[in-house]
């Protein structure tokens, strides 16, 4: 392919950006702005300096279009050739630097959309932000609300844009995560210091659903509809619960770890002796974390054990799976690696065990230290792989009370939990084989990738929005987003202009 034409500017082309540069030179040397502080002369090169930048830009394209060479026929994808070239076409592109004007040939004929092949070579966008404005946008709009993003980006960069505008470009944005992943390679694993990862070392699992405030739309199913007519009045000022605005958010982490043995001493020390001699546990590497509101368990279930394929095609590593005892989740792992033809370990989050168990002790201790003894022992007792005897000693408090008229609903939650999940319980062969024994890293991404942005104070997100901001909080947080972003573009070159044209390579960008 020939390249485009790039002759040497010539002193014209480039002399309203050099007028500006000069201005902006000559007002530095004025003897005034000596006796100015730092920081308005700092203010001032910042806001002069921007507009040399974006006049800079300016002439540049301006210089580009006067260079542009007329085509005798452009060929668009319905192989209708446009032969009539009209130039001076003009359109606005609003950039980190400011708002430019981009002026090119048109090819046209009657009855079909004209084409631009100079757009194709300088790669713009589809509509009027540049993809170093929308970069800016998303990596706002994903880590604060809309308004302060708005905020910020009219501080940094002089662009004002509207929060529905930047909905949109974020959203935008994220429209190639899904096929992104798939191609992406995955992170080699950690090499232990006796060579390279071996059938020892785990490959981690876990998955989780946390509930996110949507606008009416974005909910499942529909709120039912209230009858027509006033309303009674209420003494509340405000609803201090919106029952069935929620949405779950699916969220998934998959990581590699080397095995750390442990006891039931490092997990519930009793003493300080204990405490001051405990182990650490598994440490989480190469963490990849996944997050969808759209998608349910099903297909994010799949998506992460495919994830997991593609680290350890062999199934030569222990893969180790966490739950917190959602029995569609587990249905849905267990389905999945039989489908992959992988044998998995599942454990139950021991945290989660811990709720439960304190649930019970508020039933049979009336007072703070015996609950925290009583949480202390029995865990112990789990960790030590007793789980039946732990079920049937709380079995026998439970009808104790029972025949005392006691109600104890929160001792008959714990029995009831730790009865269906005793396969599970197997924390003795966990801590004595190096496995993590708790969901940490999966509610920590609870957290940090769904509440800290989606449940900010007054958030309701429509379907698109939350699923957008999810997806690009979670390129993010695994430390690809400069690869996506390279992705992205290519995709939105595709889309924008090389699908348009009948000879594609001639306008590769």
């Amino acid at each position: 392919m020939a390249p485009y034409p790039c002759p040497e500017p010539g002193n014209a082309a480039f002399a309203a950006s050099r007028a500006l540069f000069d201005a902006l030179i000559t007002r530095l040397s004025d003897p005034r702005m000596a006796t100015r502080p730092e920081h308005a002369v700092e203010e001032f090169i910042v806001g002069s300096g921007r507009d040399v930048l974006r006049q800079a830009l300016q002439d540049h394209l301006d210089a580009r279009a006067a260079a542009e060479r007329r085509l005798a026929e452009v060929t668009g994808a319905d192989q209708v050739p446009r032969r009539r070239a009209e130039p001076g076409h003009t359109r606005l592109l609003s950039t980190t630097l400011g708002q430019v004007e981009v002026t090119r040939i048109a090819y046209r004929r009657p009855g079909v959309s004209n084409l631009y092949p100079a757009d194709a070579r300088l790669a713009l966008p589809d509509g009027r932000y540049s993809f170093p404005l929308q970069q800016a946008v998303v990596h706002e709009t994903v880590t604060g609300a809309l308004r302060q993003a708005r905020d910020g980006l009219g501080r940094l960069l002089g662009a004002r844009v509207g929060t529905r505008q930047l909905m949109q470009i974020t959203t935008d944005a994220a429209r190639d995560v899904r096929d992104f992943y798939p191609q992406h390679p995955v992170p080699a694993p950690a090499v232990r210091p006796g060579g390279q990862a071996g059938p020892r070392d785990l490959l981690v699992l876990s998955i989780d659903a946390t509930g996110i405030n949507m606008i009416d739309s974005g909910l499942r199913e529909s709120p039912p509809v209230r009858d027509d007519g006033p309303q009674p009045p209420s003494a509340q000022l405000s609803c201090r619960e919106h029952t069935g605005r929620t949405r779950m958010a699916v969220v998934t982490a998959v990581y590699d770890a080397a095995p750390a043995v442990r006891g039931p001493a490092d997990i519930m020390p009793a003493d300080a002796t204990e405490r001051a001699t405990r182990r650490p546990g598994p440490k989480a590497v190469n963490r990849e974390v996944d997050a969808s509101i759209v998608d349910s368990t099903a297909p994010m279930t799949r998506r992460l054990f495919d994830r997991a394929q593609q680290r350890d095609p062999q199934h030569l590593r222990r893969w180790i799976v966490l739950v917190d005892g959602n029995n569609h989740q587990i249905d849905r792992i267990n389905a999945e690696a039989h489908t992959h033809g992988v044998r998995i370990n599942l454990i139950l989050d021991f945290v989660h065990v811990l709720e439960y168990l304190w649930k019970a002790a508020e039933d049979l201790h009336p007072t703070q230290p015996g609950r925290a003894a009583f949480v202390a022992r029995t865990a112990r007792d789990l960790l030590e792989h007793h789980p039946a005897r732990v079920i049937a000693d709380l079995t026998s408090y439970y009808e104790a009370t029972a025949q005392a008229g006691t109600t104890a609903s929160g001792l008959k939650r714990c029995i009831d939990y730790l009865t269906a999940k005793q396969p599970y319980l197997i924390y003795q062969i966990a801590l004595t084989m190096g496995w993590p024994i708790a969901t940490g890293v999966i509610e920590g991404t609870c957290r940090y990738l769904v509440k800290d942005r989606l449940a900010i104070t007054g958030a309701r997100w429509s379907l698109p929005g939350a699923e957008a901001v999810l997806l690009l909080r979670a390129v993010i947080t695994n430390g690809d987003i400069d690869a996506y972003w390279r992705f992205h573009l290519q995709q939105e070159h595709q889309r924008t202009h090389t699908s348009r044209y009948q000879h594609q390579y001639d306008l590769a960008a």
